[in-house]
């Protein structure tokens, strides 16, 4: 039983390898907190943002005042950036490699696309989301698109709101 029984034995209770025994409950978790946890689940939302403007992650977190500065990481080596909210995080990931597609790199060249970013946020921090979003729309230009065939809808600075 090792230095561990006389602990256990403070309590009523035996260890015997993963077990307790005599005067240890385990504890029943109740369906409403099972039903919570369910009500809980995020809806995380995806968009790209293209922008004509070359820059990184490191760039975008200097255009964020709306979020305390404690609240924005990046990490360089990944081209990410990570803004905290409420429910979770918005995130900008470098995305170039995700077009692959003859379609898709038309649209891209015809736009003179030099950036893109996926954006992700959970759909609880939408308003705060897009308060950033638009912050860096205004800077950098560009316009957050949806992952669609045509990439409608769009946003820019103007509609993001």
């Amino acid at each position: 039983m090792g230095d561990y029984g006389a602990d256990y034995a403070e309590y009523g209770a035996a260890y015997t390898g993963s077990r307790l025994e005599d005067g240890m409950k385990m504890k029943k978790i109740k369906k409403s907190t099972i039903v919570e946890a369910q009500k809980r689940k995020k809806k995380i939302l995806e968009f790209y943002y293209m922008t004509p403007e070359k820059t990184d992650a490191r760039e975008l977190t200097r255009l964020i005042t709306s979020v305390d500065e404690e609240k924005v990481d990046v990490w360089p080596e990944l081209n990410l950036m990570e803004v905290v909210l409420d429910s979770d995080s918005l995130i900008f990931q470098d995305g170039r490699e995700c077009f692959v597609d003859p379609l898709d790199l038309e649209f891209i060249e015809e736009r003179k696309i030099q950036s893109i970013y996926v954006v992700s946020y959970e759909e609880g921090d939408a308003q705060k989301a897009r308060e950033v979003i638009r912050e860096i729309l205004e800077a950098k230009g560009g316009f957050l698109c949806s992952d669609t065939e045509d990439f409608e809808p769009m946003f820019t600075a103007n509609t993001i709101l």
